[in-house]
């Protein structure tokens, strides 16, 4: 939410800029311009995903998740059987900015390793709740 308050704020600011309110000279509109472009790809790019984890009939781990980018969203989602579940990775980013959460699956040649999800936007409090429950389930293989 701070992250996208601060974005929308940045283009309200540009859009100002064009209204002659107060006197903003080109150079600055496309310095903000650039600002606002670059924020809205490290908000594209910087793990910001909705993130479902859920068990289905006690079998299977269900990870749904998408970006939370307006433009382009795409839904993904994976299943992994709980008695394939070899572990979790949490990594950070951008100078601790962005966290990516990495899960794994024994399988018969080894462990796979799914592609990283956002993490960055889940809240404190969900985030512990979801860290637990993979911790469980780690050491419950």
């Amino acid at each position: 939410m701070t992250f996208s308050g601060v974005w929308v704020g940045l283009v309200i600011i540009f859009a100002l800029s064009f209204l002659e309110l107060f006197p903003s000279p080109v150079w600055m509109r496309i310095a903000l311009a650039c600002i606002i472009g670059l924020a809205a790809l490290f908000f594209y790019l910087g793990g910001y995903h909705y993130l479902q984890l859920e068990v289905k009939d006690n079998k299977e781990l269900m990870v749904r998740y998408y970006n939370l980018f307006p433009v382009g969203r795409k839904f993904r989602a994976f299943k992994i059987p709980l008695q394939q579940f070899h572990h979790y990775e949490l990594k950070n980013g951008a100078g601790g900015a962005t966290t990516w959460l990495t899960l794994f699956q024994k399988m018969k040649g080894g462990v796979a390793k799914y592609p990283p999800v956002g993490f960055s936007a889940i809240d404190r409090a969900t985030r512990k709740e979801i860290i637990d429950f993979l911790s469980a389930l780690e050491r419950r293989n």
